[in-house]
């Protein structure tokens, strides 16, 4: 497990509608790996492995933006507020965050402190239009650096627990744009049977923009996306979510593609690799928009269970991170033309 990757892919930061911040460092990480790589109009960035004969094309799909919120005002004291939809407010005060602006500046959401609350304050959620970052600095040298708009993230802080478990902020989605770079690199030496696609989509947490349109640009086969799904903790029970350190979890559902699902259990059960079940209506991730651009595209779920999702201090266990590297490599070595003849009713 390559820890010091997964910390520079989680640290920076780039908010729904600023992928290309990351683009650099994913193309500097494969450049020497794949055919090609190349950034996307619509901010994802794809790469290109050929394989032999290359008949058919497998895309590995995983979303590179982030939660966060955006500046929606300055106020006469140099204090910004701020709007999100993709986070709890509840988790905000206290937080410290980067302000994306000309440049990054560092801020803290503060709060009315609790010595001054009334007792009905005490015993309610502040709404995140009645929050305030504070970064230290007076409204005209504020507006020198911030406009309306602006992208406001989670300070990013890797931290290595105990027993393999690491935190930070993105591991939603990072942790899949690392599984598909590691499967990239893994088939460096192998003559695979198909063309993989690694697409590192945009704007997963908003639109599903990424999503959408490159799959009706790149036109694959067949496509796996690599997201996070609710881990278990003290608050969450075993049956709304996975277990940390158990293995991949597969959804199983109406919306993704039986072939795909049995041929990763078999896989999973020849091979021993642990393999976690979860079973639902909506996958809520951008299988469902791949699964519906053009005639529909054959597709799956493959997730890491993750614990305190849009926060900024998100927990993955890296054991599931390799299981899952090692569950995708062997999927893609084991494509047969009897296989794909059978995904799309071919007889």
């Amino acid at each position: 497990m390559d820890e010091a990757l997964l910390k520079r892919l989680t640290d920076v930061s780039a908010v729904s509608g600023h992928e290309i911040n990351l683009h650099s460092l994913i193309k500097e990480e494969l450049s020497d790996y794949v055919d090609r790589i190349e950034s996307l109009k619509n901010g994802s960035v794809v790469a290109f492995r050929n394989g032999e004969p290359g008949k058919y094309t497998l895309m590995l799909d995983a979303h590179i933006d982030e939660v966060g919120a955006f500046v929606t005002g300055i106020t006469d004291e140099g204090f910004l507020r701020i709007h999100s939809r993709s986070i709890d407010s509840k988790i905000l005060p206290g937080s410290i965050v980067i302000v994306n602006g000309k440049r990054q500046i560092k801020g803290v959401i503060g709060l009315k402190p609790y010595h001054l609350e009334t007792k009905e304050e005490t015993k309610t959620a502040v709404p995140i239009e009645e929050l305030f970052v504070d970064c230290g600095m007076k409204k005209k040298d504020m507006e020198k650096v911030v406009r309306i708009g602006d992208t406001v993230s989670f300070h990013p802080k890797f931290l290595k627990l105990k027993n393999s478990f690491v935190s930070n902020k993105s591991l939603d989605d990072r942790v899949g744009a690392y599984i598909i770079i590691e499967v990239l690199k893994s088939l460096v030496k192998t003559n695979i049977p198909i063309n993989v696609i690694g697409h590192f989509a945009s704007q997963e947490e908003v639109t599903g923009l990424g999503a959408i349109t490159s799959t009706y640009q790149l036109k694959p086969d067949f496509a796996i996306a690599i997201d996070v799904t609710h881990g278990t903790s003290p608050s969450v029970s075993r049956r709304e979510a996975a277990e940390l350190g158990k293995g991949p979890v597969l959804f199983i559902g109406p919306t993704v593609s039986k072939p795909m699902i049995d041929k990763l259990i078999r896989i999973a059960e020849e091979y021993d690799i642990g393999l976690q079940k979860e079973v639902g209506i909506f996958t809520g991730t951008d299988q469902v928009e791949i699964a519906m651009v053009r005639s529909g595209i054959p597709s799956v779920v493959v997730s890491i269970a993750e614990r305190y999702m849009h926060t900024p201090v998100e927990v993955i266990n890296t054991d599931d991170v390799r299981k899952t590297v090692n569950l995708l490599s062997l999927f893609i070595a084991n494509i047969s033309d009897s296989f794909m003849e059978a995904l799309h009713g071919k007889h």
